[in-house]
């Protein structure tokens, strides 16, 4: 339970944090996310306290002295996949 509790996290905390970055903005703030562009700063600190709390989680189920390299290795993954699912993929046409 600890673990889907920490994949939620930062999935959100990834999600929140990409929708605020500078080059982000512009877009965000005509999509259904518009809210969350005209407060960066509060969305940061959220998504920044959303991986103390994962961290916090991997630190109770692994043990301290693995859960920062538990926590790299579980967001990589996660990280990826946003990636991925997020941006277009689409080859450039070469007219």
């Amino acid at each position: 339970m600890i673990l889907i509790i920490t994949f939620g996290l930062i999935l959100i905390a990834s999600f929140g944090l990409y929708l605020v970055s500078s080059k982000q903005i512009p877009k965000t703030l005509k999509s259904k996310w518009a809210i969350l562009a005209k407060h960066p700063k509060r969305i940061r600190v959220i998504a920044f306290i959303f991986i103390l709390i994962a961290l916090s989680c991997l630190s109770h189920y692994f043990g301290n002295s693995i859960a920062i390299v538990a926590l790299c290795l579980f967001s990589t993954p996660i990280i990826f996949g946003l990636i991925l699912s997020i941006n277009d993929l689409k080859p450039k046409s070469k007219t």
